[in-house]
This record gives structure tokens, C-alpha cells and sequence, in this order.
């Protein structure tokens, strides 16, 4: 719309039939069946002087940390399995977030009952202290580890991963020094944001089924 705006100044003259008053769209229900949001996970690298007990030493006083540990590779797959029950079961009530940094043991995140989050993010509004990304972003990457809203933009330290187990993987092969698993944002809570004017963290929303994609040229000069 702004492009829009600008090329009308420019023409000095509204013309309904110019390239630049329309833009091809596709719309969806969001009350439709089989919609709905896949989670997207974070993986974490370059923390200078990273410590898993330094991380959660941070947290304490808002977070308890529960751990799945496993003591060799036989034991892994069945710990692994008890853990994504519990962040989904838990995630259905509860604020649950899974953090994977080697070690032999995979960790739940659960926001205390007493934590006052309006006092903790006091510019963040009270729907969006209900999501579990936000949490993420706001409290546990920035006081836990020390990442910025700017180096989140940059990527410096984020990268995403759609599967759990890539996201594992990366912290396995040394190529990262943690990960964050996440339940998904539900399609209700999204539509409830948006029609509220909220802004929910890059990468919060990865919207399943998708069309099928390719590249479309816009001519924008006659």
C-alpha cells in the first residue's frame, strides 16, 4: 500500500486499471479443517563462554527445570520419547518449553506459578505473555543467554529448524550449543493476535498445508 501510495503522488492522477493498484493474494479460513500451525525450533550457537549451569543458574528464579537424562545410547530413544510426551502433554496447560544441549539429558522449562510476568515484561502485552515463543525470546534468550532482540533480527545466534530431531542433530554434531523445542502457537491464538494488532516473534507461525510455491515477475513499469 505504501508502494501503491507513492506511485499515485508520482502519477499525479488516480488510475484504478494501473499495475500497481492491485496485488494477487490467496485467502484461507482459519476455522477450516486440517488448518493449523507447525512449531518452529531454535537453535543456538556463538554464545561467547556459553555454560549450561551458568544458563540455568539465570533462570531459577522463574523457571524449574525438570531433566530426562539417559546414560548411553540404548537408553536414549525411550527418555527422548518420555520428553516429547511431556512438552506436549504439559503444553496443553502449562507454559513448557524443551531445551536440548548434550550432556546426556534433555530439559523442561516450566514457568513458576508465582513468576510476575507483567513486572518481568512490563512492554509486553497481556495476551502475548501467554505464548510460549515470547517467553523464549523475551525472557530466556535475553537474561538467560544474553542474545538481543537485534542479534534475533540478524540471526547471529538463531537459526531455525521445522523438525525436532534437525534441531537435536545440530547440538549432537557440535555445530550448536543448544536448542529450544517448542509446542506450536495454536490457529485460534494467531487470528486472536492479529485481529488485536499484536506482533508475534519472527518464525512463530509456520502455517500447514502450504500451496505449492514458485516465482511470479510483477511488472511495475509499463
Amino acid at each position: 500500500m505504501a508502494y501503491r501510495d507513492e506511485r499515485r503522488a508520482s502519477a499525479g492522477k488516480l488510475d484504478r486499471k494501473a499495475p500497481f493498484e492491485k496485488v494477487m493474494m490467496t485467502v484461507f479460513n482459519t476455522a477450516g479443517e486440517g488448518w493449523t500451525i507447525l512449531p518452529t525450533h531454535r537453535v543456538v550457537a556463538n554464545v561467547p563462554n556459553f555454560s549450561f549451569q551458568k544458563f540455568r543458574e539465570a533462570l531459577k528464579d522463574n523457571f524449574n527445570f525438570t531433566a530426562y537424562t539417559f546414560a548411553n545410547d540404548a537408553e536414549r530413544p525411550k527418555v527422548y520419547q518420555e520428553f516429547r510426551r511431556e512438552l506436549t502433554g504439559r503444553g496443553q496447560n502449562q507454559r513448557a518449553i524443551g531445551v536440548y544441549a548434550g550432556g546426556g539429558g534433555f530439559h523442561l522449562l516450566q514457568l513458576k506459578q508465582d513468576a510476575k510476568l507483567e513486572d518481568l515484561m512490563p512492554d509486553v502485552s497481556p495476551a502475548q505473555r501467554q505464548l510460549d515463543v515470547v517467553l523464549l525470546h523475551r525472557l530466556i534468550l535475553e537474561r538467560g543467554l544474553g542474545i538481543t532482540t537485534d542479534a534475533v533480527k540478524t540471526e547471529k545466534n538463531i537459526t531455525y529448524e521445522r523438525e525436532m530431531d534437525t534441531a537435536i542433530a545440530e547440538v549432537d554434531s557440535g555445530r550448536a550449543q543448544l536448542c529450544f523445542l517448542l509446542n506450536a502457537v495454536s490457529v485460534e491464538t494467531v487470528a486472536e493476535m492479529a485481529m488485536a494488532g499484536e506482533v508475534l516473534p519472527q518464525k512463530s507461525t509456520d502455517f500447514f498445508p502450504k500451496l505449492m510455491s514458485g516465482i511470479t515477475m510483477y511488472r511495475l513499469k509499463d
